[in-house]
């Protein structure tokens, strides 16, 4: 649950960010953005990184690799596509016109600088690259470790003497592999691994020693910034995952939002930008005078349509999930009965 509750913070970090962005933009109140500055955003991402660098490392030891690819496609796109058409159909709707459908962003692939109809899916492309590369590694269970530290390397390496390729949000093909962003996975598959040894580090020591790592990171750039504040957040991780948990219905009510939060990320955090940008564009001009109140107006409606697309989301990723599996599992029965024959 903790992790679940991790989630939920991120994506919440990450939309109130966008709704002081564009309501400063809006309201011309800049003081907006400086409070609720880029490091919201900037710790939201690498939260979800780190957890699905973590969660992954599990999978590729759990599934082979068609069935992996299956259940990260029902994870991503379906619900992605879903958000897309209802928002393309709200926006040709309030602009009276049809909009050309950007197929090749719909492929969420690292094509380069283009434009991204729900605007925040620059994070899906490190996401489907670090699948891939998950999936390859399920052919090859025993190479996962050594491949992780050889990509550090390269990444390190890369940033370090090749600073084009830096935090790239738009990165092509070539540059996407060595991106800082990919730290991110890489410490979190990493904190998957520290999980199967048994240490007697306290979730104490493990937090502080993660913040520390974190707060020395706000002292370098951007790009090597990252090789501190990740293995800060997956030290942070960690601790959640060797502190003693709780049940969802024992858990107090702020934590029990922060769960359903964790539950409805994905749709919050596909849904909440362009919902937003859309709804700033019917806020009366005597409205603008009061930015606080625009701002909290746009939490709201972040809030809202986000948690109707997590709904969405979750159902559906649950629905196709479950049909992979059934699949899987009557395909497999049927090897083991020709073996058995």
């Amino acid at each position: 649950m903790s992790l679940q509750a991790l989630r939920g913070i991120a994506a919440s970090a990450v939309m109130v960010y966008h709704a002081a962005h564009f309501t400063a933009q809006k309201t011309g109140a800049a003081w907006l953005e400086m409070v609720f500055s880029g490091k919201l955003g900037f710790y939201g991402v690498l939260v979800f990184f780190v957890l699905s660098g973590f969660l992954m490392e599990a999978a590729v030891r759990r599934y082979d690799a068609k069935t992996f690819l299956l259940h990260r496609f029902a994870r991503l796109y379906p619900t992605y596509w879903v958000i897309f058409l209802g928002l393309f159909f709200a926006q040709s709707i309030r602009l009276h016109s049809w909009e050309s459908i950007p197929w090749a962003a719909l492929t969420l692939l690292p094509l380069g600088e283009m434009a991204r109809p729900l605007h925040v899916e620059w994070t899906l492309l490190y996401e489907v690259f670090f699948y891939g590369v998950c999936a390859l590694l399920c052919f090859w269970r025993r190479a996962h470790f050594t491949v992780l530290i050889f990509w550090l390397a390269a990444v390190a390496f890369a940033v370090l003497f090749g600073n084009q390729f830096g935090t790239v949000m738009q990165p092509t093909l070539l540059q996407i592999p060595f991106s800082a962003w990919n730290v991110g996975f890489i410490f979190g598959s990493l904190a998957g691994f520290a999980t199967r040894f048994s240490w007697s580090v306290e979730p104490a020591t493990l937090w502080l020693t993660g913040l520390a790592l974190i707060l020395i990171s706000e002292l370098i750039n951007p790009g090597p910034q990252l090789f501190l504040s990740g293995p800060g957040v997956a030290l942070i991780v960690l601790a959640l995952v060797r502190a003693p948990g709780s049940d969802v219905a024992n858990a107090g009510l702020g934590k029990r939002s922060l769960f359903v939060l964790g539950e409805f990320s994905y749709g919050l955090y596909l849904a909440h930008s362009l919902s937003i940008q859309i709804a700033l564009q019917y806020v009366p001009a005597a409205r603008l005078t009061d930015p606080i109140a625009v701002f909290a107006a746009m939490i709201g409606v972040g809030l809202a349509v986000g948690m109707v697309a997590g709904c969405i989301d979750t159902r559906l990723y649950r629905l196709l999930k479950g049909r992979i599996d059934q699949r899987t599992m009557v395909r497999n029965m049927s090897k083991d009965n020709i073996v058995a024959s």
